[in-house]
């Protein structure tokens, strides 16, 4: 999706070298302030759990916890804080995820930004497009090989589950192939209709079988692709569905939701294998994501939103003057 956004929107305005400097601000902006904020603020989180499991164990209420000493304090190594701040802890630094996981992908998503503007200003027309294909075809072939090769995944399972090794290959496959359905939407005619129930039920194959057929994953990229076309025209029933109200909230807040659903599961943690019974598991999930929706409108508004658009006027200060005016 990420690819076919910034595809759509930022594909024809690379006509010259000042065009780099405000987008990459922009997409700057986007990432960074709210990324800095989800990892202080799981780290800050987890070691507040600590310490309040710590006080519980030594006011002796250990036997409220199925692990009592399971967690540890988490101090950020000098590498750890020095790689979050510059986006490149998801470029293999490390043998793990670090601080919070999920910003694995910010860190890749950034640098692919860097390697698609590159590729705009370098070539034009069917060069860049090719050049597009060859991005996606090898790092799709990196991911693949990872996958099977280092992370065993035809009998460990979660093929795919590529993130802190070979991640930047993964992200920018994707990103690429997204880049090309943009394209490819742009000059396809087709029934929406049609269309989005073949994407719906590919996604629906590949989920039923992936535990039996942990290969099946490594087509995940390929079915996204299809199902963001099938929207493209903004027909059908799916795009229908999606422009209800709570659903375009909850696009709205979905880069929140992301990086801040770390910090919600953090007291979860200890409790992660006391939680048996459908009744207890779904009272769970919906206090979960309850909580989490508040969390993220919270950051949107507060954090997201405001950053995203002191950078764009950043941004717009720096931007080359456009014959065609502003878009």
């Amino acid at each position: 999706m990420s690819g076919f956004l910034i595809y759509s929107v930022y594909s024809r305005t690379f006509e010259n070298p000042g065009s780099f400097k405000p987008f990459m601000i922009r997409r700057f902006g986007r990432l960074f302030p709210l990324l800095l904020f989800a990892t202080i603020a799981y780290v800050v989180g987890l070691n507040l759990l600590v310490l309040a499991k710590s006080t519980a164990v030594d006011w002796g209420y250990a036997r409220l916890f199925r692990e009592p000493h399971l967690l540890e304090y988490l101090a950020p190594s000098a590498a750890e804080i020095v790689s979050t701040l510059s986006l490149t802890h998801g470029l293999g630094l490390f043998h793990k995820l670090i601080l919070n996981y999920a910003s694995w992908s910010i860190s890749t998503e950034f640098y692919t930004y860097f390697l698609f503007a590159g590729v705009c200003l370098a070539f034009k027309g069917r060069r860049r497009l090719l050049a597009f294909a060859l991005l996606a075809v090898v790092g799709f072939a990196v991911t693949a090989w990872a996958s099977i090769e280092v992370h065993d995944c035809l009998n460990a399972g979660r093929c795919l589950d590529v993130s802190y090794d070979f991640g930047f290959a993964r992200c920018a496959s994707a990103f690429f192939i997204g880049a090309l359905a943009c394209h490819a939407a742009r000059r396809l005619t087709f029934s929406a209709n049609g269309l989005q129930a073949v994407g719906l039920a590919a996604l629906a194959l590949v989920l039923v079988q992936v535990d039996e057929a942990p290969v099946l994953a490594l087509l995940l990229p390929a079915v996204f692709a299809l199902l963001i076309v099938s929207l493209s025209k903004d027909r059908g029933f799916l795009a229908e569905l999606f422009k209800r109200g709570p659903l375009q909230r909850l696009g709205e807040r979905s880069y929140s939701i992301y990086l801040m659903h770390p910090v919600v599961l953090l007291p979860l943690v200890s409790y992660r294998g006391s939680i048996k019974g459908t009744a207890l598991t779904g009272a769970v999930l919906v206090a979960y994501l309850g909580v989490l929706w508040v969390v993220s409108g919270w950051t949107y508004r507060f954090v997201e939103n405001p950053s995203r658009a002191l950078f764009n006027r950043i941004a717009r200060r720096m931007a080359p003057p456009s014959p065609m005016g502003t878009a």
